[in-house]
């Protein structure tokens, strides 16, 4: 069985600029936990004043509460605002609140931690999750993802992780985001934040497609289409112009990805999403100001293409839609129409943390029927093909 692809994109990404206001325990530490993987979404345990709570570690953006679990966590709201952008490059504004005590394990306590607290009533709240592990946190140390063993390791020495130095990626400067150069065919090159907040390999964002294009061996247009893919802090995106993306090569570090597929997003920059830990071990050691990328097996190089569905499914209002139709299925869909059954299965109503964290449609082979409401009311029959 195949999964059907329904994207979704988390309002993780608030890129804002907290002032610092973090403290250690004296001396070294190294906090080892799991963390569970629902949708391409790291989630562990946090304790904050002794309260746990459901949190996604993202190196994409500050350190975050939830209204509800502030309240919990007796987290007092101090009157200060920060302004930023969301997952999307839409303009927001958020609280700024000051945690007075954080663990991940039993052993190590952080203080005085800064982060925003979302608004009442924000999404988030309905997917069960409370809160963002965040880069001012995570930049005070070395941090590990393996997804063999489903942990998350956070330290401030290199010792024991087992980094292979010949795999080192120079970070870019940047005071909050990882930033890396990647390689791209002929020369070309893309600058990308690991966002292990997104799921998605590679998103290749407008501006450097727009530049990317003009390289002729650099990437090949596979589709285009007008549509809704993504939701962020400020809410669903506009309707923009997409396009999907054959990227011949993909050099990051010395290992070599080829024939890697994207869906270009408006978002500020291009990203790498947490599925690169489908392929190795990844090590951010931001007092070096290092990256690493370890694969998991000798291969020097993996071809990455994925087929895509004709029509891309998002959740909204709590109903299917067709959130974008790629142009060469000639369908007669535009974007937008609500999907009220696939392969015979009526989907009245959609629970979003189900279709986020459990996956909503299974479907075998190449080749689907979908019923939509159409302009006229009425419910219309297609065939979708993946491709």
């Amino acid at each position: 069985m195949k999964r059907f692809w329904l994207l979704f994109l988390l309002p993780l990404c608030i890129w804002c600029s907290p002032s610092k206001g973090l403290a250690q325990e004296s001396g070294r530490f190294r906090i080892r936990i799991p963390y569970l993987e629902e949708n391409g979404k790291l989630i562990v345990t946090a304790f904050v004043n002794g309260v746990p709570g459901r949190f996604i570690v993202d190196t994409g953006a500050p350190c975050c509460v939830s209204h509800s679990f502030a309240a919990k966590a007796g987290i007092r709201d101090e009157g200060r605002t920060a302004q930023g952008v969301d997952s999307n490059g839409a303009a927001v504004s958020t609280s700024v609140v000051n945690i007075p005590s954080l663990k991940l394990d039993s052993v190590f306590t952080f203080t005085r931690l800064q982060a925003m607290k979302w608004a009442e009533g924000d999404m988030l709240e309905n997917l069960h999750i409370d809160g963002v592990i965040g880069y001012n946190l995570l930049k005070q140390g070395i941090l590990k993802l393996d997804a063999r063993t489903g942990s998350m390791t956070f330290t401030n020495y290199d010792g024991g992780l087992g980094i292979d130095y010949t795999r080192a990626i120079p970070m870019l400067p940047d005071t909050y985001l990882t930033m890396l150069r990647v390689q791209l065919k002929d020369g070309a090159c893309d600058t990308v934040m690991f966002d292990s907040g997104a799921k998605s390999f590679y998103e290749l964002s407008t501006k450097s497609f727009s530049r990317l294009r003009t390289v002729s061996k650099a990437l090949e247009v596979k589709g285009a289409g007008q549509g809704v893919l993504s939701l962020g802090a400020a809410g669903l995106e506009g309707k923009s112009q997409k396009y999907r993306v054959v990227i011949p090569q993909f050099k990051l570090g010395n290992f070599l990805f080829e024939e890697v597929t994207s869906v270009t997003t408006d978002a500020v920059d291009s990203r790498i999403g947490s599925d690169l830990l489908r392929y190795g071990t990844v090590i951010a050691d931001y007092r070096s100001n290092v990256f690493y990328f370890i694969p998991y097996d000798n291969r020097k190089k993996l071809n990455l293409y994925e087929k895509d569905w004709d029509v891309v499914i998002t959740v909204m209002d709590d109903h299917l839609c067709a959130g974008l139709v790629w142009d060469y299925a000639g369908l007669p869909l535009h974007g937008g129409e609500r999907i009220v059954a696939v392969n015979g299965v009526r989907y009245d109503k959609v629970d979003l943390y189900e279709a986020i964290t459990r996956g909503l449609i299974h479907l075998p082979g190449d080749k689907a029927r979908i019923v939509y409401i159409g302009e006229d009311g009425k419910e219309h029959e297609v065939t979708i093909r993946k491709r």
